[in-house]
């Protein structure tokens, strides 16, 4: 049968429409999705072990002769399969478990009677266990072979291992991907190996595709994969070398000079040094600043490491130029603080600035005054969130835009703020670490500040797993001590479907118990701008001892005499939101700690929150997040187009990433439309709908 890489899967032999449904789940609507819906790891069945040499809770390829099958009922819902296998070293009994209703007369091992007759040999791939009193293999998959020396159909090779959803099985994968493979894999586009000038030692597409669902060995796996990921990465950076040349940065009509009238006393003001890594940056920012081209460059640096300091110091040289800076926050707190810690730097010195927020514009009269400010220019300095970015906020010449915790935002928020101006230099921030590779993979060109120490006198937080009592244990001998807690909850009001404590419900039945001699304050993202200010502010003046909440305190929360956090429910958030709660806490000169509660039982769980116990380092913690999260949840730009990658991996590719980075700047100097027929196909990749949508929105960012 002739197929296209657009057709329906529903048309794939053995798949019809009922298995296209489940397999949409999956994301998996065309043959094309089909064949490039590669196994997440691989099954070795090329070794055949003795029986004798298995060891507990392994899993193993055996290979014996079938002495005797029989069933037996463990309980009135469970069955068990039992097959005494043999192999002249040792006998194992091969188990299969079944659900079954007391009612039914329907013999649901009849099949397995008939395939496991005495006499005839198996191939079992499974695990080895000691359940029931018994030494048995919990058998993941099987074959029959009527003779020792049959060749067997999926055994003695690798087997592929998909990731499944309701309603598709692991066999099912196999025949539909085998039947996609073999009608349509040669129909995809090889955008590379074709190429004489860029030639490499990788595999043809074809043969990739092939052999990552179907390895000759985990070698040539590994390859494939590298093969398939080098293609995904060089389109990519095709269409992020033509988005810049398409955007290329602008002359800069304005101009910088360090005349230090705001720096130096800004400077003397400070009660510490600025650390080497802050020094580096606030340089690297004053070199593009001062430069003939718009600024575009990232700040990055783990929570407390002193991000703020740097922002401030480049938007005074912007206000000690004669322009105007902004700073736009995510959410209203954070851009509260950010004006509080600003006004408390820059006191004394004449730099008049103003708080923009939906909160501070309701008033027709300030607003009205708030506005007029702005656009005359007699504000300086525009702290404020996603208000700064509406059409009746104008500036009379706003030069520099910091935005912080950049990943919050989205591309037509952000190219709002750059209309604002017509040549503005951008710099972005983020306590969310990005590793190189995803960088690299995300913004391309931009240039990158890293601050990885932190301050001296920052004392690193501890971080334990305890059960909840022992939480609230730990927590009252803190406040004994004279310091304050955080207890951060999922949910803010109960809910009926889910056993998740709530904030709302857990601070009152706290209040009247563990802490009923403490005093206990709620906070949540429910609550009014003024309200929760009006909470934090008081939490900061001591006027409470513990403070429920939400993630709301996620970001921009300063309580230097805050030194617990209690994290419930732990292992429902992602490492890096952990991470970022953490940094509430170790504000001050005192030892800090960070519990985590979790009744999570699942192994991933109690690996994650192990990475939390072992280290407080944003960027390792960044790139284990981005391992088991996937680049589009860790950043948020799923929903802006950024597609699934699905051979590369922008943790451990970063080599192949920086390789295509370069055959794409060489590719669009010398054909910048794509048109000479080696690109061809390049084209036509690019043109898809996996790449097109991210095109349109890289263009327009």
């Amino acid at each position: 049968m002739c197929m296209n890489l657009s057709d329906d899967v529903k048309f794939i032999k053995g798949v019809g429409p009922k298995r296209a449904a489940a397999l949409a789940k999956l994301n998996i609507r065309t043959v094309e999705d089909l064949i490039t819906f590669f196994p997440r790891t691989y099954q070795d069945r090329t070794k055949v072990t003795k029986i004798s040499d298995i060891v507990f809770n392994n899993q193993y390829c055996i290979f014996g002769k079938i002495k005797n099958a029989y069933s037996n009922n463990v309980s009135k819902n469970i069955s068990l399969f039992i097959a005494d296998i043999s192999d002249g070293s040792r006998d194992i009994s091969a188990v299969f478990y079944r659900k079954t209703s007391p009612y039914s007369k329907y013999d649901i091992f009849a099949s397995m009677r008939q395939n496991f007759q005495p006499g005839k040999y198996v191939y079992i791939y499974g695990t080895f266990e000691y359940k029931f009193a018994r030494r048995q293999i919990t058998v993941e998959d099987y074959e029959i072979v009527e003779n020792a020396t049959d060749i067997p159909k999926t055994f003695n090779k690798l087997v592929p291992v998909y990731d499944l959803t309701s309603g598709i099985s692991q066999k099912n994968m196999l025949t539909y991907t085998t039947a996609a493979v073999d009608t349509a894999a040669h129909l995809y586009p090889d955008a590379i190996s074709d190429n004489p000038k860029y030639k490499t030692r990788l595999m043809p597409i074809v043969r990739a595709i092939k052999q990552l669902h179907f390895p000759s060995s985990l070698e040539e796996a590994e390859l494939a994969r590298k093969s398939f990921a080098l293609q995904e990465f060089l389109l990519m950076q095709i269409i992020l070398t033509k988005a810049r040349q398409k955007n290329t940065v602008k002359q800069k009509t304005n101009s910088y000079k360090v005349t230090r009238e705001f720096l130096t006393p800004f400077k003397n003001k400070l009660k510490f040094e600025f650390t080497k890594g802050q020094k580096k940056a606030i340089n690297e920012i004053f070199s593009d600043m001062t430069g003939p081209k718009g600024m575009n460059r990232m700040l990055m640096g783990d929570v407390g490491s002193g991000k703020t300091v740097v922002a401030l110091s480049a938007i005074l040289l912007a206000i000690e130029n004669g322009y105007q800076a902004a700073i736009v926050a995510p959410t209203e707190i954070l851009a509260e603080q950010h004006y509080l810690t600003f006004k408390n730097m820059l006191e004394g010195l004449n730099i008049k600035m103003e708080l923009v927020t939906s909160s501070c514009l309701r008033t027709k009269k300030k607003r009205d005054e708030i506005l007029n400010d702005i656009e005359t220019g007699k504000t300086n300095i525009i702290v404020g969130t996603h208000s700064v970015m509406e059409e009746r906020v104008k500036f009379k010449n706003l030069s520099l835009a910091v935005i912080d915790e950049q990943h919050r935002f989205g591309v037509m928020q952000k190219a709002a703020l750059l209309a604002k101006g017509s040549v503005i230099d951008i710099l972005m921030m983020t306590a969310t670490p990005i590793p190189r590779g995803l960088a690299m993979t995300m913004y391309g060109e931009i240039s990158i500040s890293v601050i990885k120490e932190l301050p001296p006198n920052r004392i690193p937080i501890k971080t334990f797993c305890f059960s909840e009592q022992q939480a609230y244990t730990e927590a009252l001998e803190e406040i004994s001590k004279g310091n304050q807690v955080f207890i951060v909850y999922p949910l803010i009001d109960e809910s009926d479907k889910t056993e998740l404590k709530s904030a709302v419900k857990e601070a009152e039945t706290l209040a009247a118990t563990v802490f009923k001699n403490n005093r206990i304050a709620l906070l949540h993202g429910k609550m009014s701008p003024k309200e929760k200010n009006d909470i934090m502010q008081r939490f900061k003046n001591k006027e409470f001892d513990v403070l429920a909440a939400t993630t709301v305190i996620e970001v921009g929360i300063d309580i230097p005499n805050a030194t617990m956090i209690i994290i419930q429910h732990a292992d429902r958030y992602g490492l890096a939101t952990l991470h970022q709660l953490r940094g509430r806490v170790g504000r001050g000169s005192k030892q800090s700690y960070c519990i985590l509660v979790s009744n999570a039982k699942g192994q991933n769980s109690a690996q994650r929150l192990a990475i939390m116990t072992r280290t407080n380092d944003g960027f390792k913690i960044a790139e284990e997040d981005l391992k088991m999260r996937g680049p589009g949840e860790f950043t948020g730009t799923m929903q802006h187009g950024f597609p699934e990658f699905k051979a590369g991996d922008i943790v451990k590719d970063v080599e192949i990433i920086e390789y295509t980075k370069n055959i794409a700047q060489d590719i669009i100097k010398n054909d910048p439309t794509l048109s000479l027929p080696e690109n061809s196909k390049i084209k036509q990749l690019i043109s898809s709908n996996k790449y097109c949508e991210l095109s349109k929105i890289i263009q327009v960012g």
